[in-house]
Parts: structure tokens; C-alpha cells; sequence
């Protein structure tokens, strides 16, 4: 009978990295030292960002999806009927994915380690044919159950009883915000006594799940 808002606040929170270089290096006319810093340092931050969206404890960071929070994603959105306690089934998968309303199937995606896509890739159907469907336009992703797979290596992949190993989820309520771009400032003087220069890397950004059922989190029986 009314409106129902969340209890966590999106919050962009403050991500920094340092990058000491020597002198030497800096002044070198044939390379340039500045954008490959600048490069590294983007790398550096989509791998924390990444690690942080899949299993932040929202304590100054992200709440990630791998993290159990009745904010986020509650563990009544946990899957395990038809897995085993060692490996993931395809009478699972089919639970996960079917667990799922038909409003977020239609955009939804599978998301596992490189381990758990070894799995999917192993499963055969009754006449020994991978159930596995390789993607056939160069730059998409292969598919499981007709739903695209994407993999990170920051998803869980410890294949024991009561663990997450994988994820089937509308990105759509997945929300992130970031209130600027990646800014780096060169650091001339600080390191100067050590023949350096130092380049510091500050992002601000924030992310959660905001629909629990837009979001089923696969787990071992």
C-alpha cells in the first residue's frame, strides 16, 4: 500500500592509489612516462572497482553481490537445490535461471570464475553434446541455458558445501555511482629527496543490488 525505499544510502567513497617512479625514468624523452602511468593506474582501479562490485562488505566500499545483506541481495535469493555439494548440475542452473521472473531472464547474464566456466563447458546432455553454446559473432559472449556468461576472477570459486560459485542477474539493478572520473596529480617536490616523482590516482564511486529479485546467487548443495 505504499512506496518502500531502502536503508542504505549511495555514498561515493574515496579509492586512492600511489605510483612512485624515479627521476630518471620521468625525464626520458623517448618514452612517455605520464600516459603509461595513467594507464596502470586505470588498471589498478577497474580491478579494485571489480573486486569491490562482487564482494564489497559496504564498509566504505561497495556492497557486493557476493556479499549476503538484507540492504542488498538477502540470502533468500540463494540457489543450491540440484547441486551438488562438490560441483554445479545443470538441474541447478535451471533452478537458478528459473527462479528468475521473465522480466529480468529476458536481460539476464550468467556470471562465474574461469573455474565455474570450466564446469559449464564439461556438462554434456544425454547424447554426449556440450550443453555449452560458443558464441559465433566475433566480440560476444558464449552462452549457457540461451543466457550470455561472463566471468571474474573475483567470483567465489571454492567448490565446497554452502558456498557461492556463480550468479544469474539482471545488471540493470546493479547500481553504480561514481560523482567523477579517475583524476591523477603529479607530485614533483614530495619525493624529491629520493629522486622520484610520484603520481596519485583518486576516483569516487559507490555500487549495490537495489531489487533482490532482479538477482539469484548460485551455491553449492
Amino acid at each position: 500500500t505504499a512506496l518502500r525505499f531502502g536503508r542504505r544510502e549511495l555514498t561515493p567513497h574515496q579509492l586512492t592509489k600511489l605510483q612512485k617512479v624515479s627521476l630518471k625514468a620521468v625525464q626520458n624523452p623517448a618514452f612517455d612516462i605520464e600516459a603509461f602511468i595513467r594507464e596502470r593506474l586505470a588498471y589498478k582501479f577497474a580491478l579494485t572497482m571489480e573486486r569491490c562490485f562482487l564482494t564489497g562488505t559496504a564498509q566504505q566500499q561497495p556492497l557486493g553481490l557476493f556479499t549476503a545483506d538484507p540492504q542488498g541481495i538477502p540470502t533468500s535469493r540463494d540457489m543450491s537445490t540440484g547441486n551438488s555439494t562438490t560441483a554445479m548440475t545443470y538441474v541447478g542452473l535451471v533452478n537458478a535461471k528459473y527462479t528468475l521472473k521473465q522480466q529480468y531472464r529476458s536481460n539476464a547474464v550468467w556470471l562465474f570464475h574461469r573455474d565455474g566456466v570450466a564446469q559449464l563447458m564439461k556438462m554434456l546432455d544425454g547424447d554426449s553434446r556440450p550443453l555449452w553454446q560458443p558464441s559465433v559473432v566475433a566480440g560476444q559472449p558464449d552462452r549457457f541455458l540461451n543466457l550470455p556468461v561472463y566471468e571474474s576472477e573475483w567470483v567465489p570459486n571454492t567448490f565446497t558445501t554452502g558456498l557461492y560459485v556463480g550468479m544469474v542477474f539482471d545488471p540493470r539493478f546493479y547500481w553504480i555511482a561514481d560523482s567523477s572520473a579517475l583524476q591523477v596529480q603529479r607530485l614533483d617536490e614530495l619525493y624529491a629527496v629520493n629522486s622520484q616523482v610520484g603520481f596519485i590516482g583518486r576516483m569516487w564511486s559507490d555500487g549495490m543490488p537495489v531489487l533482490p529479485e532482479a538477482f539469484v546467487r548460485v551455491k553449492l548443495a
